[in-house]
Order: C-alpha cells, then sequence, then structure tokens
C-alpha cells in the first residue's frame, strides 16, 4: 500500500457517518463478491510463473517460460506482452556498457515491431510509444532528439500525437535556455547566443505543434516560458526594447494557456457532476440491507490474469517520464489542518519519508487514554494524531485506531451487526484494492476469527494477510461497537498469536 493509500483510509473511515457507511460501501461493491476476470488461457500458470521470476529479478528464468508459451503458442498476447516487460525491466538507467546498449536496441525492435501488430489496441499502441521513446533516451540525447524529430514529421500519425511531440521537443528546447539564465550570474556573450539560439528552435518547435493542434495546452504554455527567457536574455544584452516586447508575447500566449486550461477543468467539472448526479440517482435497495446484514466470513482477492499482464506491460520499474521538462511553479502558501491530540500525542509522527525506518525502531510501551476517553490500551510511545485517530508503531508492527462518531440511530443489534459489517467491507475493499493494485502477484485474503459481545458490545475480529511472490504481511483487524463511536482497529505487521499483538489485545479496553 502507498503512502498516501495508508493515509486516505482512515480519513475514509471517520469522514463518514455510519448509517451513510451502509450506502457507500454497496454501491462501491460487496467484498464477498469483489472478483477479477479469470482468464480461460491453458498457459496461466506458465505466465503466472514467469511474472513470480520477474518479481524475483530472475529474468533468465522469467524469459524461458514466456518463450516456451510463444513457440508453441506465437498469438498468446499475455505472453508476448510480458516478455516485452521483462526485456525493458533488465534495462539499468544510466548503463552505458556494450552489453547494455545491445540490449536496448534489441528492446526497441521488440517494440518496433509489436507497434506493427494489429492485434495490439490503441491503448496499447500508445505505451509502446511511450516505452520506445524511453529507451531511445537511455542511448544518448542525439538518439532521442532523432527519434522525436522522425515522429514529429511522420505524416501517417495523427496531428495530435505529432503536436504533442513538438511540445516535448520545445519543452527541451526551453529547459536549454532556462539551464543557462538560471544560473544566477551575469552571461558571457557566447552563452547568451546559446540561450538564443535554443529560444528560437523551441518556439518554432511551439508553432508548429500549436498549427498542428491550437488546443495544445502544453504548447502555449511552452510558448509562454520561451518568450520568458527571450525577454530574459534581452535584458542581458541590455536590449529593453527586446525585453519590453518579449514580456507582452508571453503575457499573450500566458493568457491563451489560462483559457484552455480554464476550459479543460470546466469540462472535467462538469463531467464529475454528471457522474455524481448518476451516483446519487442509484437507489439504496431491500437487497442492500440484507448485504449488509451478512458476515463477511472469509474473502481472497488478486489480480486477473489480464490485469496482472497490463501491470508488467503499462509500467517498468524505472520511470517513464513523458520527457517534458518542468517549468518551475512558485510556492504558494501551504495551509496545515491542525488535528488535537491528547497531552504527549505527536501529530504526524509516521511521515512519508522517515515513516519506514521508523516503524522498525523498538519503543517502550505505555498506557495510552483516547481523548473522549472510551478508549484505553497500551501502546508504543511514539503514539501519533492522525486525523481523529491515532498510530503507533514498534519492531515493524503498526497499531492503527481510527474512530467514527456513533449516531444516534437504532442500537437493535441487527442494525449495530450491518455497521459492522459495512466497516469490515469497507476495509477490506480499500486494503484489498490498493495493495493488491501494487503488484501483479500480490494476493489480500481475510478470515473472521470471532464475532463476540464484550461487555454488552458488539465486535468482530479478523485476520488477513498481504502476500506476494516475495512476501508475506499479516495482520489482524477489529471492528468494534462503542458507546459514542465505532472503531476500526487496524494492527498491520504481525498475526494475531504475535506476543507484540496479545500485548496490544490484552490491553485493550473500551468503556
Amino acid at each position: 500500500m502507498t503512502a498516501n493509500a495508508r493515509k486516505l483510509f482512515p480519513l475514509k473511515m471517520r469522514g463518514c457517518a455510519a448509517a451513510l457507511l451502509l450506502i457507500v460501501i454497496f454501491k462501491s461493491g460487496d467484498a464477498n463478491t469483489f472478483q477479477g476476470s479469470n482468464s480461460a488461457q491453458s498457459s496461466e500458470p506458465e505466465i503466472r510463473a514467469a511474472l513470480c521470476d520477474l518479481e524475483k529479478h530472475d529474468y533468465v528464468d522469467a524469459l524461458k517460460k514466456t518463450e516456451a508459451i510463444l513457440k508453441t503458442e506465437p498469438g498468446n498476447m499475455y505472453a508476448r506482452k510480458v516478455w516485452l516487460g521483462i526485456l525493458t525491466r533488465q534495462i539499468r538507467p544510466g548503463d552505458r556498457s556494450i552489453e547494455s546498449l545491445a540490449l536496448i536496441k534489441k528492446t526497441i525492435d521488440a517494440y518496433s515491431q509489436a507497434r506493427r501488430d494489429l492485434r495490439f489496441n490503441v491503448e496499447d499502441t500508445q505505451q509502446i510509444d511511450r516505452k520506445i521513446i524511453f529507451l531511445y533516451s537511455q542511448l544518448g540525447e542525439e538518439e532521442l532528439d532523432q527519434e522525436l524529430q522522425r515522429r514529429a514529421s511522420d505524416t501517417n500519425r495523427s496531428a495530435k500525437d505529432r503536436a504533442e511531440v513538438y511540445a516535448v521537443l520545445a519543452s527541451k528546447s526551453w529547459d536549454c535556455a532556462y539551464t543557462l539564465t538560471s544560473k544566477g550570474r551575469s552571461l558571457d556573450k557566447s552563452e547568451i547566443e546559446t540561450g538564443k539560439a535554443c529560444v528560437a528552435k523551441g518556439l518554432d518547435y511551439a508553432n508548429r505543434a500549436i498549427t498542428l493542434d491550437s488546443q495544445n495546452e502544453s504548447a502555449w504554455s511552452y510558448k509562454a516560458s520561451l518568450f520568458r527567457e527571450a525577454s530574459t536574455l534581452a535584458g542581458l544584452e541590455g536590449n529593453q526594447t527586446e525585453n519590453v516586447s518579449y514580456k507582452r508575447d508571453s503575457d499573450a500566449a500566458i493568457k491563451r494557456t489560462t483559457e484552455l486550461a480554464d476550459a479543460r477543468r470546466e469540462a472535467e467539472e462538469k463531467e464529475w457532476a454528471k457522474q455524481e448526479g448518476e451516483r446519487k440517482n442509484e437507489s439504496f435497495t431491500a437487497i442492500d440491507v440484507i448485504k449488509a446484514a451478512q458476515d463477511l466470513t472469509d474473502y481472497k482477492k488478486q489480480n486477473s490474469l489480464d490485469e496482472a499482464v497490463r501491470m508488467i506491460f503499462m509500467s517498468v520499474d524505472m520511470e517513464l517520464t513523458t520527457l517534458i521538462a518542468p517549468v518551475p511553479v512558485p510556492q504558494g502558501d501551504r495551509t496545515k489542518t491542525e488535528s488535537t491530540a491528547p497531552p504527549g500525542v505527536q501529530k504526524d509522527c509516521f511521515g512519508e519519508v522517515k515513516g519506514a525506518e521508523k516503524l522498525k525502531e523498538k519503543r517502550a510501551w505505555k498506557n495510552f487514554t483516547a481523548t473522549d476517553g472510551e478508549i484505553m490500551v497500551d501502546l508504543p510511545d511514539n503514539v501519533c494524531s492522525r486525523g481523529g485517530g491515532y498510530v503507533a508503531a514498534s519492531e515493524g508492527v503498526m497499531y492503527s485506531i481510527d474512530p467514527i462518531p456513533r449516531p444516534m440511530v437504532s442500537t437493535e443489534p441487527m442494525v449495530v451487526n450491518a455497521v459492522l459489517n459495512t466497516m469490515a467491507r469497507t476495509f477490506v475493499g480499500f486494503r484489498a484494492g490498493t495493495w493488491v493494485s501494487d503488484g501483479p502477484t500480490n494476493t489480500f485474503e481475510i478470515k473472521l476469527l470471532r464475532n463476540e459481545d464484550a461487555n454488552g458490545q458488539h465486535r468482530k475480529t479478523y485476520s488477513y494477510t498481504l502476500s506476494s511472490c516475495l512476501k508475506r504481511k499479516e495482520g489482524v483487524l477489529i471492528v468494534h461497537a462503542g458507546k459514542t463511536h465505532y472503531y476500526n482497529v487496524d494492527i498491520s505487521g504481525a498475526a494475531e498469536s504475535d506476543p507484540r499483538v496479545q500485548k496490544f489485545l490484552n490491553s485493550l479496553m473500551f468503556k
């Protein structure tokens, strides 16, 4: 699970009243019915085995398996996509050895051949184009520039596609000029001439892009940036007339960029509003209530073969950039939402950068009482506030407590049970979805351990596992109905029988 996903889950849980959870979860899917499409390919076991080899960086065996499939089934597109992905994953960015360059060229030839295969759909072809661009970037700037120039002038490509390539070329020229003007010192004559040449070339590319696609927002943006560089260079030469003129041209291009950006956002907002309206029009039926009454007893989620292969084909370990140089954007004021926390509780101490290391530290334990006093438990002494909940960690195990205000609705056991079932399914839907989407061989499983009453309060305890070909991580989920809150308690990193988990569970008390 990504860092952003981990942060999002408790916020989602706390943001919904328990009564609304019933509607939200069943409109997004019941955890017992989440199923990936199953492939009827007879070669599925061999392809999944190759995916495991690939995850372990055993490229030799992965290639052997996919090539064996392609030998007997030349038209097996799953095997072919995985084979292409294996070739790409072997490439080490920046490696200029003879062997590496030979592999890059071999991979370019393989992708170029695949691009001519009509069995690949439009999305696949676009991905192949991006991979080829990345591969050329590994050969060197000269080879990359030649490939971009070839694509830009290729009349067999659509005007929109060619415009995008010209925008990339414009961005590279802008970067050439900005590298000089951002040095923070005066430039000598030769540097100024180099910068002016970069600007002239970049403006030519930007104008070509706009001629092909007048709505290309990126091209207009770089046209504005290039004029700004031209203005800076004119100022360094002491030519105030050109300095002012280029600033005026930049402002005009910025205005057009803003108009296009506003139009794009307006279209996106209309589409979002349309989809939101469709969601609101969906009814909450009696069938949904029946589903909520059904206990989540066990569930397993993994990628279908189609989804797993797509992950390998659509991405690689290394970053596939669009090659557009980023324009510096002034940093505005950033306001942080402050959360209240009990005395001695830190805020956001498990950041994205150092959070993983802090998980591994062995910490002393202390008694912890939530702000409302409804929950008491022993936790590692690095307990932190996270929104309206709390998180602590020690020796690789993270303990998360997320309360949801309990609405003043019926306290009938059937209603409470339905809410807890919904909370469990919400957790499963989010945790399973984020974990499985992180890797082609990732699998999520959960099982109900106990459905019990604790001092007159209903509680469900689950065990779950996050596994792949490389690792296995266990966890415990507790959904509990307190007097004023429902609680989602997630213990991630160890099974219930682990002494660390037992220490937590034995101390856990609700008023």
